[in-house]
Parts: structure tokens; sequence; C-alpha cells
């Protein structure tokens, strides 16, 4: 496998993952505290995929 592709297949997957974690903690019927942790960590997932994105050129 090349570099690129796994450098660009990351974030997508990572995305991927938060979001299956978040309309999974959505759907169930969890306790609040249980909730705010779910959505955490699909926050927490989702934003190390963007910032795993971004171009690692230095200008």
């Amino acid at each position: 496998m090349k570099v690129d592709l796994i450098q660009a297949s990351t974030p997508l997957l990572l995305g991927i993952i938060g979001g299956i974690i978040g309309i999974i903690v959505i759907f169930s019927d969890l306790s609040e505290t249980k909730t705010a942790a779910g959505l955490g960590l699909a926050g927490t997932a989702i934003a190390g995929a963007s910032g795993l994105a971004q171009s690692a050129k230095k200008e």
C-alpha cells in the first residue's frame, strides 16, 4: 500500500468511527453522564480526523 493512500484514508476512517459512535450514543438509552462521555469521544475522533486531514506543507 502506498503511504499517500494510508495518509488519505486514516482521517476518513476516524471520521466514520466518530460518526458511528455519535449515532449509537444518540439513539441508545443511556444516562446523561454516559451520553456526554460518548458524544465527547465521538467529537474527539472527528476532531482528530480533521487534524490529520490538514495539509502538512510548511509555507
